[in-house]
Parts: structure tokens; C-alpha cells; sequence
């Protein structure tokens, strides 16, 4: 599992400052118009979830050296996903946008707003979303070694009750019938 100060500090130099090897090769946004940011964080989220839960170096790594090397990863991989994976989502949003707000007959000033906003409530959604699949995710080797768990013993109580419940429901043998077939 990455190590929280690795993925801290990736955080801090990738999203808060801005340091990127895309945006020095290409300056620029994803999409032609500023676009809402709650999307894109709730991806970064989701990103830097799945980054904590990966074990990237191994742990014989020394401490110092292990950290830089974690950062270092951390920033590519998130580097990788927002300008790659997240651009072309949002740009996708965006064309979609534009294509459908053409065929209403409304003002620039109008056009405008409704894109923005339509922009910000979809991509919220979808970096939403996949923080929730994200999560599950996360989750799913918990939820089956449980799930595993509860099988086995409800296996364990099925077995149990098969074999011994013939033990347990057997009328004891009575005296008096055995004397008198003796007699």
C-alpha cells in the first residue's frame, strides 16, 4: 500500500500546484471552455483511493528512497489518469453538450450558462459515480473473505446438524421394554 505522505505530497504537487509533464508539453485545458473542478477532484479521489490500497514498492525498499520512488509513481499515475482518462472524458461530455445545446434556439449569453452548467452537473455525476464504483471496489476483497467466512460456518452448522441432529433425535432405549423381551 502506498504510504499516505507519498500520496499527499503527489496530491500537493500534481493537483494543488500544477506541476505536470502534460500541461508543460501542452498548455492548456482539457476541453475549449473552463469547466467545474467537483468532477475532477471527485476523480482524484478515486484515483488516489485505488493508488493507497496498490502496494507499488516493496517493502525492503529503504524508508527515504521507498518514499521518493512512491511520490514519484503516485504523480505519474495521477498525472496519467487526469490528462489522459479525465480529459477525454470531459471533452467527451463537452462535444456532447455542444452537439445537443445546438438544436436549442437560445442566446449566447444563455447557450453559455446552460453548457457550463450541464457541464458541471454531468461531469459531477460521472466523477461521482466512479468514486462509488471506486469504493465498492475497495471493498470487494473485504466483502468476499466475509462473504467467504459466513459460508463456511453456515457449511460448518449444515454438516453439524446432519450428522448429529440423527444422535440427538434417537429415543432412548427403555428398560422395561428390554427386561420384558429377556423374560
Amino acid at each position: 500500500m502506498a504510504r499516505l505522505s507519498a500520496l499527499g505530497v503527489a496530491l500537493l504537487l500534481h493537483s494543488v500546484i500544477g506541476i505536470s509533464y502534460y500541461y508543460f508539453f501542452k498548455m492548456g485545458r482539457c476541453s475549449s471552455q473552463p469547466s467545474p473542478i467537483l468532477g475532477n477532484w471527485l476523480f482524484t479521489v478515486s484515483v488516489v483511493s485505488v493508488l493507497q490500497a496498490v502496494r507499488l514498492i516493496p517493502s525492503e525498499v529503504p524508508d527515504f528512497t521507498a518514499l521518493v520512488l512512491e511520490t514519484i509513481m503516485c504523480c505519474f499515475v495521477l498525472d496519467l489518469m487526469l490528462t489522459k482518462l479525465w480529459c477525454r472524458i470531459e471533452s467527451l461530455v463537452h462535444c456532447a453538450i455542444v452537439g445537443v445545446l445546438q438544436i436549442c434556439p437560445v442566446g449566447d449569453d444563455t447557450f453559455l450558462t446552460y453548457e457550463y452548467w450541464t457541464q458541471a452537473i454531468l461531469t459531477t455525476v460521472i466523477g461521482a459515480c466512479l468514486l462509488w464504483v471506486t469504493a465498492w471496489a475497495m471493498a470487494l476483497p473485504r466483502r468476499l473473505q466475509h462473504g467467504l467466512q459466513c459460508w463456511r460456518r453456515s457449511c460448518h452448522r449444515q454438516l453439524s446438524r446432519m450428522l448429529f441432529s440423527s444422535m440427538e433425535t434417537r429415543p432412548p432405549l427403555r428398560q422395561e421394554s428390554s427386561l420384558s423381551f429377556a423374560a
